[in-house]
């Protein structure tokens, strides 16, 4: 376990830094003693992991306590029956941390909670806040925002350097920001992004200007964005940020307001209202994984199941080539192709496509270019790298997204295809 980046040991390191000190909440080791100490302590506590995202709140109710997590909710009428609910169900890794909650906008009229994101291009690069996310959308909470804006921004660069200097490979960090008017501001928790999370690798394209226009539109989810991007876009995509081969990703659609569909494989279920709908998602999936929330693309199709185009990107002699693509096109009943039904060269996709007016060789030299430029990026953010496959979606009306890099790329697909050439090149460059 690398117990130096987890929440523990980032409080420990930020309260040794004298002007973080009076933001911080106190955090120890989760234990019977602790537990009991804390009780005494504090009207409310949560109880989270050391690593990953999960909680557990216990609230003193006069002589009762109450216990609610994800999936249960319980009262307990004395301390001893708090500590064997937990340890006989809710807790499963080995370590967590315990602290008290200051505020929550959740449980507590009047408080705010937000999820500021900070980043830098590399670790020779300055850092920059760059998103803040509340969790749910009020108008008292913007304002009270506007009025800690700017002790808000500087609170999160001082963490972000702290942090930053003993973790020179991350280059993203989410703070969790509560406040309010009466009592200011506190640092409830702190997020590291590596160069894996899906966060971290959207913030690191989007800083390339030329890029920014290729990426889809994307923030941390939260109820507030959920209900945004929704509005805006009618459908969105959920993803988890260090999710791999199409784990955890949902499609969510609006039917005009009236309803709502949940698509996750070929499982479909609707809901009747947006806090339905956003309460299902909270309960069956951010409960293990941190998520981000984009919009959804209008995929081009070959008989009505959505492609997109795997081109893999190889170092050689410094340079980086692109040396092949493939074009997935997903099983009947998916909205993703990682269930992929067939795979084709992109000159026949686009063929067979909905979009067949599109010029193949135009569209192929965009690509590799856009691919190119997206390596060059995603090496500066993480070094060492020598080959990144591209998962690139292109729209009915020809457009390109750069939907997700992956620098371990499955080179499986490739060997699939009849003619093995490409394959072959691909572990050629690799071996060189």
């Amino acid at each position: 376990m690398k117990a130096s980046s987890g929440r523990l040991s980032q409080y420990l390191l930020l309260s040794s830094t004298e002007s973080l000190s009076k933001y911080l909440v106190e955090t120890e080791l989760f234990s019977e003693a602790s537990l009991y100490e804390f009780i005494k302590k504090y009207k409310t506590l949560v109880i989270k992991p050391v690593f990953g995202p999960g909680e557990v709140c216990v609230f003193t109710e006069k002589t009762k306590f109450r216990v609610v997590s994800k999936k249960n909710a319980l009262t307990c009428t004395n301390k001893e029956e708090v500590y064997r609910h937990l340890i006989r169900h809710e807790i499963k890794q080995k370590f967590y941390v315990i602290k008290p909650i200051k505020m929550n906008c959740r449980y507590s009229q009047g408080n705010y909670q937000y999820f500021v994101t900070v980043h830098r291009k590399s670790a020779l690069h300055e850092w920059c806040v760059q998103t803040y996310a509340e969790q749910a959308s009020s108008k008292n909470g913007r304002g009270i925002y506007k009025y800690f804006r700017h002790e808000i921004r500087n609170v999160s660069m001082v963490v972000a350097k702290k942090l930053g200097e003993s973790f020179p490979e991350c280059n993203t960090i989410v703070i969790e920001i509560v406040y309010d008017m009466k009592n200011g501001i506190w640092i409830q928790d702190t997020v590291l992004h590596l160069s894996k999370s899906k966060w971290n690798q959207y913030l690191t394209l989007i800083t390339k200007r030329s890029l920014a226009s290729y990426v889809p539109d994307t923030d941390l989810f939260t109820e507030s964005t959920f209900n945004h991007f929704l509005h805006r876009y009618k459908a969105v995509i959920i993803k988890p940020c260090d999710g791999q081969e199409g784990s955890g990703i949902v499609q969510i659609s609006s039917n005009n307001g009236h309803s709502y569909e949940i698509h996750s494989g070929l499982r479909k279920i609707t809901k009747a209202t947006l806090e339905e709908t956003y309460h299902f998602i909270e309960e069956s999936y951010l409960s293990e994984k941190y998520y981000i929330i984009q919009q959804r693309l209008p995929l081009a199709t070959v008989d009505a199941c959505p492609i997109d185009c795997r081109v893999i990107v190889q170092k050689m002699d410094s340079t980086w080539t692109s040396t092949g693509k493939i074009v997935k096109v997903a099983g009947e009943g998916f909205f993703i192709t990682n269930a992929a039904q067939e795979l084709l060269s992109l000159e026949n996709a686009i063929q067979n496509s909905n979009m067949s007016w599109v010029d193949i060789d135009v569209l192929e030299e965009e690509i590799e270019e856009i691919c190119i430029i997206a390596a060059r990026r995603l090496e500066k953010n993480k070094l060492g790298i020598k080959i990144i496959g591209f998962d690139i979606g292109i729209t009915y009306r020809g457009d390109i997204w750069i939907i997700e890099g992956n620098d371990n790329p499955d080179l499986s697909m490739f060997y699939k295809l009849e003619d093995k050439t490409i394959y072959a090149n691909i572990l050629k460059a690799k071996r060189n």
